[in-house]
């Protein structure tokens, strides 16, 4: 599936207020069709509040909802809300940056830093 067409399906689902990280298109564009397509449901099912999220640890983050998923063994999705009202942002990357995302949201000690 190419970036663009995920983007805009996203935005049907989420509204226009919905944020992508700068590698969205090439994680996406990574996937084989079916993956795709299951993440999009995967999106849908949060929007439906059919999926499971949580609040994150750190204080500054409190006002969030966050979702995540492993999609293929290479790529990873962070799903952004703001607790009772709109999803603001899609993060579609790797491992590593995923780890950081998780990290920084409060979900986990970076283990590549730390010794």
């Amino acid at each position: 599936m190419k970036g663009e067409e995920a983007r805009l399906r996203l935005k049907e689902i989420f509204g226009l207020q919905i944020g992508f990280n700068k590698d969205f298109d090439k994680h996406i564009e990574l996937l084989k069709e079916s993956m795709a397509l299951d993440f999009l449901d995967w999106c849908k099912g949060a929007k439906d509040n059919k999926e499971l999220g949580s609040v994150p640890r750190k204080k500054e983050f409190k006002h969030l909802y966050v979702f995540f998923r492993k999609i293929a063994s290479d790529v990873r999705a962070v799903l952004i809300k703001e607790q009772n009202s709109n999803f603001i942002m899609i993060i579609l990357s790797d491992h590593k940056q995923y780890d950081d995302e998780r990290t920084r949201l409060g979900y986990k000690r970076s283990s590549y830093y730390d010794s």
